[in-house]
């Protein structure tokens, strides 16, 4: 069981009120490191030079969207196996297959509160100490 204050997490959403919030939750739950980017291409600079053990990506962003970061993380070898919760508005059945057939481990639909985001991890790290 990992404990949550030593996992470190990458909030990805292009809205800093969004990155706040689930900076907020994840504080509730115990993280202790968390990472913020305004951006998909603002995520993939920091994946590069900050160890990250989560990410938590909103799916609808300008530059490179929740998606195709999802499917660029995915292709890299360093990255590859990385936990990676999808945030977006819509529960689209279909927009949830494509982001599960891009390798997803996760997804939640905002908003979301304090036990929805302990669901959501739990059910892809395991359950928090």
């Amino acid at each position: 069981m990992p404990k949550a204050s030593a996992v470190s997490v990458l909030i990805v959403d292009d809205q800093q009120s969004m990155r706040g919030i689930c900076k907020y939750i994840l504080n509730q739950l115990g993280f202790k490191e968390i990472t913020e980017a305004k951006s998909g291409r603002d995520a993939l600079g920091k994946l590069e030079s900050t160890n990250i053990d989560l990410i938590i990506s909103d799916w609808n962003m300008d530059d490179i969207d929740g998606l195709t970061l999802l499917k660029v993380i995915r292709k890299h070898p360093k990255t590859q196996a990385m936990p990676f919760i999808m945030a977006t508005g819509r529960s689209d059945a279909e927009q949830v297959k494509e982001a599960i057939s891009a390798g997803v481990n996760n997804y939640i639909i905002k908003p979301f509160d304090v036990s929805t985001m302990k669901k959501r991890i739990e059910a892809v790290i395991g359950a928090l100490t």
